[in-house]
């Protein structure tokens, strides 16, 4: 665990902010901002500020209303009659797992699963 982030005493002024990533991941964000024509600082600093102006936000660790269902979940809910709902509540969800750092995320409900 890293030192706790400090407020900066000076707004004015440049500070650096250090990230710990996988290298497949800087590769990643590498290439993305090669492809934007932009630097790595200035695509992660973009990106960041875009980030906080959206809507969309992070989604909290336990907002799934239901586990992803097993395959014995889908086989016993064919016999008994029951609906298997997906992570987001919903019955039918073209679902998109993402994991990023540890976490698993519905890409298309935005939805933290794990």
């Amino acid at each position: 665990m890293g030192k706790k982030a400090l407020r900066a005493k000076h707004p004015d002024r440049l500070y650096n902010i250090a990230l710990r990533v996988k290298g497949s991941l800087k590769n990643e964000i590498l290439a993305a901002a090669k492809r934007n024509n932009m630097t790595l600082a200035e695509y992660i600093l973009y990106c960041t500020w875009e980030h906080m102006r959206s809507e969309r936000g992070i989604p909290p660790p336990g907002t799934a209303q239901f586990s992803l269902p097993e395959p014995m979940d889908v086989v016993r809910s064919y016999f008994t009659g029951e609906t298997v709902l997906q992570p987001c509540g919903k019955q039918k969800c073209d679902i998109q797992l993402v994991e990023f750092q540890g976490m698993t995320f519905c890409d298309t409900c935005n939805v933290r699963i794990e």
